[in-house]
């Protein structure tokens, strides 16, 4: 499992140098929401400030990244705990996409707010698909940090093993919950959490 995720990002350090994504489709727009003026600074100041105090830093004083995953995806929290026992000074936490921090994020930076994937969040950008899961390796303390050098790929063909992935993922390895997990690592290092009903379990994402 773990040698799919780095290529299709877990469907779920600055060594990966990838740009974000712009609005609509394939040019999906990674920084706040503008208003109908033009970019209204102030919001967007607000938005990551907000943010990056809840985030915080650390103990060396770098700031922490956010990682949104599927709370209802079994592999998004195999790739979860895989980062954590990797990641010791604790950079990277955590937030399931439907809880009210995910949301608010998803809703800031103009993404749908079922989006089917995994979102990080670093220094005021968010990052989607496989440039997500490659810059959550490249803050790893271990050789997995390699594979963020994957971002030389054409992302369209990155986005494809991430996509094939991601639409099966349910399939394969069927629905969890971080409640469901008899390692609690991951329910440690989140950021907010989220309940599903019993409709939320059978649901399935669709963006």
């Amino acid at each position: 499992i773990c040698t799919l995720i780095p290529m299709a990002a877990a469907a779920s350090s600055s060594a990966a140098s990838t740009e974000p994504y712009q609005n609509e489709e394939d040019t999906r727009e990674a920084q706040p929401q503008q208003s109908e003026e033009g970019t209204n600074n102030a919001q967007y100041i607000s938005i990551v400030t907000s943010l990056d105090q809840k985030l915080g830093c650390t103990h060396d004083g770098h700031p922490k990244v956010l990682l949104l995953f599927d709370g209802l995806c079994r592999l998004c929290q195999v790739f979860c705990s895989f980062a954590i026992e990797r990641d010791p000074c604790k950079k990277i936490l955590f937030a399931p996409l439907q809880s009210n921090l995910g949301q608010e994020i998803l809703q800031n930076f103009s993404f749908p707010k079922d989006l089917d994937s995994m979102v990080l969040y670093s220094n005021g950008q968010a990052y989607i698909k496989s440039d997500a899961a490659l810059m959550a390796l490249g803050f790893l303390d271990s050789w997995w940090s390699a594979f963020s050098y994957l971002n030389w790929v054409p992302r369209g063909l990155r986005d494809f093993g991430y996509e094939t992935v991601a639409k099966n993922r349910y399939g394969f390895f069927g629905h969890a919950t971080v409640d469901d997990a008899s390692d609690q690592s991951l329910a440690a290092r989140l950021l907010d959490t989220w309940t599903p009903s019993e409709e939320d379990r059978q649901r399935c994402c669709k963006s």
